[in-house]
């Protein structure tokens, strides 16, 4: 119960007052007055207006004088409605459909083929894991492709696993032959045959992780052909890990039956699975995926091996200018031919500084942990794990992870990973290992006692003589 206020508001002398309630008070002779009568009509009556006809279709601004007018306008019949599409007898003409007059924005354009090459993708798994199905009653056919289970198994497995049978060179100055171009074109700016005369195709690709089932996912990122293999082996393919993080959540302990992969997809239109995953460093956000050693949808055009990139262990100074690739839907490549446009997208930008692991600013020529690449630019989806190329030397000086808009941060900016960090992965340039030596002497040792056997048995048949 609120306290009583005992202030009056009336403004007469304190005796001739009186209290009515808590807040209001008022003269005593205020209180015998007739109270004014009501009003007759409270609230005002609505005018009733006729609802104004709908403009026509055409009508962009007030009507011109000597043409019709609205009302005329809007009385016009209405066009025929649309033929109804029935059984077409024989003999009967046949009437064209009518153009659709809504034009689709670009954006829709761009979502339409998203999902179309989802579907592709989901179609290209289901066909695979019938391959798979009837290969199994065939004990000499093996499988050549690993599931996402398989695969973020061996990401823990092999962590900081340094490749063995590949090496990496240092490339700090491509020549023409090896520089990247950012003109657009695919390719290097004087492409010559690979060795024993080979043609080889662009090395950025795209890659596709792909899950089955009723509850169906895809999650896709770029990609690029690194190192030297020595054998008959698929190539190898450097991307970026948190896209197949991703799909950890989505799997589930029984989802072993459930269909999935990871795809590759060349700039050829070749499709190959990932065999199986190399080695991972998840603190720089790079994978190391092994490629099949032939693509599933062989064709009438010729396979191309992957042209490798040059990487730079030497990272740029700030302010120095870079293009990042941009991720392009591949199922627009034939779009983009018939309108001229350029085979690749790249967006330029510059170095904006360098952070250590926990955001530092570090700098460069120093024993600072460079750990992330700050850009000017920001990277569009799907284009995590593909190159950043120094525009002054056309080579790789890093691997795109993505923008810190999207982790809170006020200011636009593109991060990647220094491509120095991927040589850890590699064996050093002239490097041997301890086991490598060993076998070397002894392979050494063995050549030099057959040697000697060699020379003491001809000793001994020119002593028999």
């Amino acid at each position: 119960m609120h306290a009583v206020s005992r202030r009056l508001l009336h403004g007469s002398a304190r005796p001739l007052a009186r209290l009515i309630d808590s807040s209001v008070s008022v003269a005593p002779e205020y209180g015998r007055t007739t109270p004014p009568e009501p009003p007759t009509q409270p609230f005002p009556t609505p005018v009733h207006r006729p609802p104004r006809p709908p403009l026509p279709a055409t009508h962009k601004g007030p009507v011109r004088p000597g043409s019709a007018t609205v009302h005329e306008a809007a009385a016009a019949p209405a066009p025929p409605p649309p033929p109804t599409r029935g059984p077409i007898r024989p003999g009967a003409p046949i009437t064209p459909a009518a153009p659709s007059t809504i034009a689709q924005t670009p954006a829709q354009d761009e979502h339409e083929r998203a999902v179309s090459f989802d579907l592709f993708l989901l179609r290209t798994l289901a066909q695979l894991s019938e391959r798979n199905a009837s290969a199994a009653t065939r004990p000499d056919e093996r499988r050549e492709w690993a599931d996402l289970e398989s695969l973020l198994r061996q990401q823990r497995e092999r962590e900081g696993h340094v490749a063995e049978d590949v090496t990496l060179e240092y490339e700090s100055t491509p020549g023409p032959a090896r520089r990247i171009r950012v003109d657009g074109r695919s390719g290097v700016e004087q492409p010559v045959p690979a060795a024993g005369g080979a043609e080889m195709q662009d090395g950025v690709v795209v890659v596709a992780h792909v899950l089955g089932g009723a509850d169906t996912r895809v999650s896709i990122c770029s990609g690029f052909a690194v190192g030297k293999a020595s054998g008959e082996e698929g190539q190898l393919i450097c991307s970026c890990a948190h896209t197949l993080e991703s799909m950890r959540q989505y799997l589930r302990p029984s989802s072993s039956a459930v269909p999935s992969a990871t795809f590759v997809l060349a700039s050829s239109g070749h499709v190959y699975t990932v065999s199986s995953l190399t080695s991972s460093l998840s603190e720089s956000d790079l994978l190391l995926l092994r490629l099949s050693p032939t693509p599933i949808n062989p064709s009438a055009t010729p396979i191309l091996p992957l042209r490798t990139l040059p990487i730079n262990p030497y990272p740029p100074p700030p302010s120095a200018r870079v293009s990042v690739h941009r991720y392009l839907n591949p199922l627009s490549r034939l779009r983009r031919k018939l309108q001229r446009l350029p085979e690749r997208e790249w967006d330029e930008g510059r170095v904006a500084e360098y952070k250590d692991a926990i955001g530092r600013t570090a700098e460069v020529g120093t024993y600072d942990h460079l750990a992330a690449m700050w850009l000017s630019c920001c990277p569009t989806p799907g284009s995590s794990g593909g190159p950043v190329v120094d525009q002054e030397t056309g080579s790789v000086v890093g691997i795109t992870r993505g923008s810190t808009h999207q982790h809170g941060e006020r200011q636009r900016y593109g991060f990647a990973t220094p491509a120095e960090r991927l040589f850890e992965l590699f064996r050093l340039p002239g490097f041997k290992t301890t086991a490598e030596r060993h076998a070397e002497r002894a392979a050494q040792q063995a050549r030099e006692e057959e040697e000697t056997g060699e020379t003491r048995a001809r000793g001994s048949r020119a002593q028999g003589q």
